[in-house]
Parts: C-alpha cells; structure tokens; sequence
C-alpha cells in the first residue's frame, strides 16, 4: 500500500515542479490527478470482479506493471495530455489494480472477528505513502523531476510486483490456515427495545431489511439506501476532502513562504500521523464505526481549520499542528470506511459492490484536484476549497451513520 499509493501521492509534490516548467494553470495541471482518479475509479468495480474471478494475485500483478509502466511514460512527458494519459490513464488503472478494493477484499476473506483491527494495520501500510514527500523532493533537486518519475517506475516494478507474486493470497486455507470466523466473536449485547422496533426486519432478527442479504451483488446493492449513503461517505472524505489538500498543501504551503523542501517534509507528518490514526482506527471494533468516525471528523476538521488559519511563516508551528490533527482524524476514518464496507456486503459476489464504493470515492477525488485548482484560479485563494474540504468531511460524518453498518447482519463465515 505505501509502494503503491506513495507514487500516486508524490504528485503533490512534483505538481509544483510541473507548473514551474509548463507554466501551465493550476486547474490544468491538478487535472491529471482528477483524471488519474476518474480512471482508478472507473476501474474499482471491474477490480473487484476480477479478484473474485481470477484471483489477487493475478490481479494486482498486472496493476503492479501498469504503475511501472505508467510512472515511466510519465518521465519522459512534455504537455498536458502526455500526463494525462500515463499519470492519468494508465497510472489509474495500475494504482486500482494493485491498491485498496483488492487488498479490501482480501481482508474480508483472511479475517472476520477482527476485520477492523485487519484494516486498520493495511491502512497503517498506506500513511507511508506520505512519507515519500520530502524524498520526491530531494530526488528533483538532485535529479529533477524526470529523474524521479524513472525512480517511482523502478520501485513499482522491482519492488512492488515481487512483493505482490511472493505475499498475495485470497483465502487462508492457501496457506494451511483457518478462517478468521473459526473463533468465537463477541456475543453482541441486546438492542434496546425503541431501537429495536425501528430496527427488526420482518423475521425479528434486529437487523434492517435491506441488510438481510447473505450473498450480496452490485445489483441488490444499489437498491438498499445504505449503500448509497455508504457511497456518498467514500465519495466526501476520501474523495473530496482529502484530494484537495493532498492536491493543493503543498502548492498552498509555497504561496505562504515555505521552501518546497520544507514543506515537503513537514506535511510528511500527514502520513506519519494518518498511520498512527489508522491504528487507532481498530477501536471501531469495540465502540463501533460510526462512533469512531465521529471522532476522527471533530479531529480532522479542528486540523483543517488550522491550516485556514496560515498566513504567512511568522507562525510555523501551525504547519506543524495540521498534518498531526487531520491526518489522525483522517487516519481514524479511513479503516472505518473499509471495515463498514466489509461488514455491509458480504459473499462471494460482493467484489463488485465494494469496488463500487471505491468508484464513489474516486469520482470525488476526479472532482477535488480540479476544484481546488479552479478556486484558487478563480479567487486568488484556497480559502473557499478548504472550507469545502471540511464540510465535506462533516457530510461524510452524518452519511456513515446514515448507513449504519452497526445494524448489518454477522452470518457465520463472514464475520
């Protein structure tokens, strides 16, 4: 996950070498990482359908190869739609591929009483990714950022592909071990009687209606208002709120005074901090999803703010505060999201619908990049794009417990 999303993050960073050399406008420019997005999740539900069918392995072999090859063709790129194609297209689809809907996935079927605790160390994995930051930046001033794109190509292919040939496999018994299921989970404590008149389906089981299902498909998915509500989470936080900052902090951070070194390594913390968050994430296990992500908002926003609050370098400790407090707010909110996905739709079938919800999340990073840059273009500020990034995080809030995967009915086998 830090191989894989450390190259697609990285863009960060080279986003301002890019608009030094072309001069191109930031709404341009941020545009390959929508369009990167755009194809990531367009491909997330075939992602899904292909795990199910040809297996992980497989799957995320073939990603891990066009992330190398997309990272290399990136290299060599000298207008717009170049990147377009190998950062956007081709890196997407490669990034898809090999990153969260098959890795989610996997995870459903490897671990069932401690699915949160499972997702959570994965997502403890992806906060690396951030960490590559001030090592991109080192690597342009020495070699540019040509030099760079050829480095991120070599990983992919020398360390990631061998990585996903050796580690990968769907199910346990491939290794000689049991299902997570085996053991006993927690028995689950009686519903109070007012919630349970709003909650019982029509068998009495304390589970909604459109949660009774154990073998889930996409078409019996997008017929349950849950799913969409879990959707219009992903599509918010994941895609939204992160992708404008991610897009844009840098950039911001420059246009403040900071050196792009500087800046580079102090939003690090981002990543150090969302992994962090990522294990505190495994509390959802025992407090439930939505409790933790209500958590993980109030100290995502509170980061945000903060970063509002930049106006120059006269105080630099607020550099420092925002990437602590959001990424550990974000950090706490993204195994929640996958652990809900899992515990909502379950079976043998279910890839698609998870992929589906990772298309949600990626049509709102298609949209983030994109917006922020056209508000700064458009106001001469990145005011108003973080203000939106911090409702759309409270949005994601309210639309988790609109899901409410605390009502999803645990079958034997699943978790």
């Amino acid at each position: 996950m830090a191989l894989a999303y450390g190259v697609r993050y990285s863009f960060a960073v080279v986003f301002s070498s890019l608009l030094e050399e072309f001069q191109w406008s930031r709404g341009a420019a941020a545009a390959i990482l929508s369009l990167h997005l755009l194809a990531y999740g367009v491909t997330a539900p075939v992602a899904g359908t292909l795990v199910d069918r040809i297996g992980a392995r497989r799957t995320m072999s073939l990603g891990a190869v066009l992330l190398a090859l997309g990272a290399a063709t990136s290299s060599l790129g000298s207008a717009l739609w170049h990147f377009y194609l190998s950062f956007g297209l081709l890196m997407g689809v490669g990034i898809c591929l090999v990153g969260a809907v098959p890795f989610t996935r996997i995870i459903g079927n490897w671990f069932a009483v401690r699915r949160g605790l499972a997702l959570s160390l994965l997502f403890f994995g992806s906060g690396g990714a951030y960490l590559l930051y001030p090592l991109v930046a080192l690597l342009i001033g020495r070699i540019g950022w040509r030099g760079a794109f050829v480095m991120e190509a070599a990983i992919a292919a020398g360390l990631l592909l061998p990585a996903v040939a050796f580690l990968i496999r769907n199910f346990p018994q491939e290794r000689g071990l049991l299902h997570g299921s085996s053991f006993k989970p927690t028995p689950t404590p009686p519903v109070p009687d007012a919630e349970q008149a709003l909650t019982t389906g029509a068998a009495g089981t304390g589970v909604s209606p459109d949660m009774d299902v154990a073998d889930w498909t996409l078409r019996k998915a997008m017929k349950s208002l849950r799913f969409w509500a879990l959707c219009l989470c992903a599509f918010s936080v994941w895609g939204i709120t992160e992708h404008i900052l991610v897009a844009h902090h840098i950039a911001f951070a420059e246009d403040m005074g900071y050196s792009k070194l500087y800046a580079s390594a102090v939003l690090a913390l981002f990543g150090v901090l969302m992994s962090v968050g990522a294990l505190l994430g495994l509390v959802s296990d025992r407090i439930g999803r939505e409790a933790t992500f209500g958590i993980g908002t109030v100290v995502g926003v509170t980061g945000i703010v903060v970063l509002m609050l930049i106006r120059d370098t006269s105080q630099p400790w607020m550099l420092y505060v925002y990437p602590i407090l959001f990424g550990l707010g974000f950090g706490m909110t993204s195994p929640t999201i996958a652990a809900a996905a899992t515990d909502m739709f379950q079976g043998q079938r279910a890839g698609a619908v998870i992929g589906f919800v990772w298309f949600a999340f990626a049509v709102g990073g298609t949209i983030g990049p994109w917006l922020g840059g056209y508000i700064f273009e458009a106001v001469g500020s990145y005011q108003p794009a973080f203000l939106i990034s911090a409702v759309s995080f409270v949005v994601a809030c309210i639309a988790l417990w609109v899901a409410a995967p605390r009502r999803a009915k645990r079958r034997a086998g699943w978790g």
